[in-house]
């Protein structure tokens, strides 16, 4: 399985190291398709993460709800991709998943699909 590194950043904030897995001998359209799956659930799992403590700081109940359906929507993004990923090889969304888990643990102190 070859591995490379994405690194995800916004401005001068912290920085995702995501592996960017595809199997030995693969094209560059499927690393491309690949790369693209992992960069949707790392965002999304990212952007869930960020919600999820805007939403408990939060005392507007409107904005609130806004946060619920943004949280509900990053978790559909990054489910499909999984389940896309998960289809292609089990194996390397098993590893994508684990150092996403161990860089956000690291990163945001708490972490959630």
């Amino acid at each position: 399985m070859e591995l490379s590194k994405l690194t995800m950043a916004e401005g001068n904030e912290a920085m995702f190291d995501v592996p960017v897995v595809a199997r030995p001998g693969s094209d560059e359209e499927s690393k491309q398709y690949l790369l693209e799956l992992q960069l949707k659930m790392a965002a999304s799992s990212i952007n869930h993460e960020y919600a999820r403590v805007q939403f408990d700081d939060e005392r507007d109940r409107s904005r609130r709800e806004d946060l619920l359906q943004y949280m509900h929507d990053c978790r559909c993004e990054y489910y499909e991709a999984r389940s896309t990923l998960a289809a292609y090889d089990p194996y390397a969304l098993a590893e994508f998943e684990n150092d996403l888990m161990r860089q956000k643990q690291a990163t945001l102190g708490c972490y959630e699909a």
